[in-house]
């Protein structure tokens, strides 16, 4: 499995931001670059040719160049479990030191788990830099409802 997120500084360590959509990511949900995400490329996937009209995706950043076309399996720990995706690999952006990688899910029912998957990973990283600026005591509950709060609007969502 390949390490996905490579950041130079500790998780949380920097300003939390959010990835601006540029159009050509639209429908994407950005995975945070804190956040730890592996993939491995599928190469006997049986829903290679399954109906990938969903109207999200996932989109991260890897230090390996993904050829379009290819089918890959997400890998998301996640409190104790790792949550895991398939997707068709349709967006490839070099970015210098660092590919951005967006991919349609090709199962429907992930769709939906997917969002949650990601809008939690978003609250923990934004948790994080919280923890890192104003220091250990900050309330979990209180940082997730400011994030919701800032965020939740603008964060994708499948029709």
């Amino acid at each position: 499995m390949v390490q996905a997120n490579h950041t130079g500084s500790p998780a949380g360590a920097s300003q939390y931001s959010v990835t601006i959509d540029d159009g050509l990511l639209s429908g994407f949900i950005h995975h945070p670059s804190a956040y730890p995400l592996s993939y491995k490329r599928l190469w006997f996937d049986k829903d290679k040719d399954s109906d990938n009209a969903q109207e999200i995706g996932l989109c991260f950043r890897s230090k390996k160049y993904l050829k379009p076309g290819i089918s890959v399996e997400i890998s998301i720990p996640l409190r104790g479990e790792e949550q895991k995706f398939r997707g068709k690999v349709v967006l490839v952006r070099n970015m210098d030191d660092y590919f951005e990688i967006g991919i349609w899910l090709t199962q429907a029912a992930d769709v939906h788990r997917a969002r949650i998957v990601e809008q939690i990973c978003h609250i923990e990283t934004y948790l994080r830099t919280k923890k890192h600026q104003e220091g250990p005591f900050v309330s979990n509950e209180r940082v997730a409802e400011e994030w919701v709060s800032k965020y939740a609007a603008a964060f994708p969502s499948a029709g």
